[in-house]
Formats: structure tokens, sequence, C-alpha cells
């Protein structure tokens, strides 16, 4: 296993009745000590040190000592959602990992990045107890290693120089509310937290992932969360901000930390039924992740080629680990070098024969390949209709023109279920989708 780095780590099992239960640490001669309690269960804190690739051990006794062994100090990430997080090197039917098969020969243990896969549940019943295997990275291993999970923690690890630890606590086709609990999910009424849902159907099901992948989890301690889930939620997106702001909220505590970093994917560009329904999902992904401390999203509007418009899982997930990597080293580990944030839309002014729009991160000015493409205006029977643009004098505005006598209604940026718009900012990270109106189109 990996355990996280300079911090204050659990240890906790069952025994029998009051047992007076022992813990020795590879990394200090300190003895650790308790009884177990009256039902036989027993917990134990235990301080760690700086991340090192020196393999530690721990031996556990009651009488009898258990001994693990293997062990590295590090960093340890939660990434969790549905399919597109839980998708492995083995990639889906017709629908493979791009340079899939060079990155896992080019796997080795040596690079201390580690990954323990929880098993799905999605029971009714809560449990304490979680199944799952620590695994290493070579060759034999990488076809059960979730793609994003793997390429951020290569991207985290290539700064920091340490292990890394990825529990990847992911179930494809999952709903947020899966990972709500009831106290939550009873708030909204467009997803009863009763719903009788068949066990065909047991990722759909409110609460279960919730009792049965995250909570069990609540001792081990963790770094952040990477949270990549929406595709469930298309249709629903007017409760998508809140119940994300919830879970962010509703995690932080069960992991007893107010200030665990959460950082969200986008969900990628797809033909969607709906035009724009999609579009409100990434629309509350970024508001949600705009409201909450401790934060971020990461866009992925120009990952997917037009011959994977029909694709639901992309083949570019390495760019995606990069993409959160670089964020959670600028915003969680403090190295302000890293220009990691994704241009998104700040105002808009309104003049005579323009509208000036206005944008936040670009750092060196926005820039594009040939024409600009991706923005649409609106006119008063709600409809949408391409316009061209440029940018501005001041790198960081974009220019619409208005045609003499238009009124300017609404403007939108990749507001749909697909389309790839071409701005981004001087380090290559694309513009966010957006709209200025509050249209339910």
């Amino acid at each position: 296993m990996v355990l996280q780095q300079k911090s204050v780590v659990k240890l906790w099992g069952t025994s029998t009745t009051k047992k007076p239960i022992s813990v020795r640490v590879s990394w200090t001669n300190t003895l650790f000590s308790c009884a177990s309690k009256a039902d036989g269960t027993w917990e134990l804190s235990i301080f760690t040190p700086k991340g090192t690739f020196e393999k530690q051990s721990i031996t556990i006794s009651d009488g009898l000592p258990l001994t693990l062994t293997n062990i590295l100090i590090g960093e340890v990430w939660l990434c969790s959602g549905q399919s597109n997080m839980a998708m492995t090197y083995s990639g889906y039917r017709n629908q493979p990992i791009a340079n899939a098969k060079e990155e896992m020969e080019s796997a080795t243990e040596e690079s201390g990045i580690r990954m323990f896969n929880v098993d799905k549940t999605a029971s009714y019943t809560p449990t304490n107890a979680i199944k799952g295997k620590w695994l290493l990275s070579n060759p034999k291993n990488m076809p059960a290693f979730s793609v994003v999970g793997y390429t951020y923690a290569q991207q985290l690890q290539k700064t920091l120089n340490c292990p890394v630890g990825i529990i990847n606590s992911s179930y494809g086709g999952s709903t947020v509310e899966g990972w709500l609990n009831q106290t939550i999910v009873q708030k909204f009424a467009d997803y009863p937290a009763t719903a009788n849902i068949p066990d065909s159907l047991s990722q759909l099901r409110p609460c279960v992932m919730f009792q049965g992948m995250i909570r069990p989890l609540r001792n081990y301690q963790i770094k952040g969360i990477v949270w990549y889930q929406g595709e469930g939620n298309v249709g629903r997106s007017s409760t998508y901000a809140q119940k994300l702001q919830d879970l962010a909220y509703l995690w932080r505590f069960t992991f007893d930390n107010p200030e665990l970093p959460f950082y969200v994917v986008e969900i990628a560009p797809y033909l969607y039924e709906s035009v724009s329904e999609p579009a409100k999902i990434r629309e509350a992904q970024y508001i949600a992740t705009h409201k909450l401390a401790h934060a971020g999203i990461v866009s992925t509007n120009d990952l997917v080629p037009e011959n994977e418009t029909n694709c639901i899982h992309p083949s570019n997930k390495r760019t995606i680990g990069e993409r959160i990597g670089n964020l959670s080293l600028l915003e969680t580990y403090d190295y302000d070098t890293i220009q990691a944030q994704s241009p998104s839309f700040n105002r808009h002014e309104i003049h005579n024969d323009s509208v000036i729009l206005f944008f936040e991160n670009t750092y060196e000015g926005l820039q594009h390949d040939g024409a600009i493409i991706g923005f649409e205006l609106g006119d008063s029977l709600h409809e949408f209709h391409p316009v061209s643009a440029k940018i501005g004098t001041e790198k960081n505005t974009i220019i619409i023109p208005l045609n003499t006598g238009t009124t300017f209604h609404a403007l939108r940026y990749c507001f749909k279920n697909y389309q790839v718009g071409n701005v981004k900012n001087s380090v290559g990270l694309p513009l966010i989708p957006f709209r200025t109106d509050l249209w339910n189109e």
C-alpha cells in the first residue's frame, strides 16, 4: 500500500474483547499500543514521515503478530466517478485507450505508483468493510489500472518525486445521487431516495456507492479527491451543481477534513440526444467548483475529435490526467509557476457594433488556429446562429461584431452536447464552454 506522508494515519481492526494491541512501524522506534473495545474493535493513530521509496513495514499484534510489508509513504488520492474514471488500459469494447500498449509496457514497479481498486458495491445494506487490492504498476497489472488515475499519479510524481497511491472507487453508469447519503438525496425532488431500482440496474440506486464504496474508506488518510462523473445525470442538470457541492461537503465531513481538495473533470463532448442538456451539466460542474473552496475544474472541450463524436468514452485520457495533475500541483502543492487554469468567461460589454467578451486565466493571451469557431448569437426566438469572432487588442478579450440593426440577446460558446471550439490560452488550455443567457433551451 501507500500511506499519506507527513500526516497522522489510522490503523484499525478487530480482535477479541479488551485485548492489548501493539503496533511497531519500521520508520520509528516508538511502540504504539491500545486495547480493543468491548466489541473487539481497535484503532490507533500513527505519524508518517516524509515520502520515501524505501519499503516500510508494520507489525500488529494482539499476541499473534501480523506483519504488513512492501509499504511506501507518499501521496494518496481518491479518484471516483463513473465509467470514464473507471476506464482502464484494457479499454471498452470497440473503445480503446490511445497508446495503451506502449504505456502498459513501460510501467515499472520502481515508479512507486500503486492503485487500489475498490470492488463495485451497489447494495442497500451499509458496510464497514471494503474489498479490493493494492496493485503494483507493472505490465501485468496495468490492464486493471484507471488510465486517468494512473496518468494523474505520473504527473504528480514528475514534480513531487515521491510514491503516489491512487484509490480508484468508481462505478460505470452511476449517478451523483449514488455517491450521496440519504439525507442529501431527500432534499431534492428529482431523484427519490426511496426509488425501487432492480438489481440489474443497481448502479442507478441512490446512496449505495457512498455507503459501500466511500464511507468504509473514511479512516484512510487521503490528500484529496478527483471526480469524473456527470454523464449519468444528463437530463437532471438543474440540481447537479448543488448536489456536486453537497457531495464535496459530505466527503470532506466523512474524511474529517473540511479543506480536502476536490477537483473535477468536465464531461467530454458527445452526441447525446439532447442538444444543450449535457452543456448544462458542464456548466453545473463549473458553477459548483467555483463556489467551493479548495476546488477546481479542467476542461476537456478540445479532446474529442469528430471521429469520436458517438463515443462516450474518448480515447485520450492521458491529457486529462496531466491537466488535473497540473491543477493539483498549482492549487494543492503551491507550485505557483505552473499555469494550469483553463480560460473562462468573466463578463461582457455591449457596444453599438460589437460585443466585447472578457476572460480570466488567459496568461499571455488568447490564441486560436484558423478562424475562431464555437461562438453563437441568440435571437429573440431563442435560436442560435454561428457568428464570427476575433481576439481584441487586449489579449484577454474577444470581439463579436453585430450587424447593423442587430439587437444583442445572448451569446454562447460550445454550449451544445458536442461542439469543439478552438480558442485556448497561451499554454494551450481550452476555453471553458459558457453562455450569457439563462434560457431553458
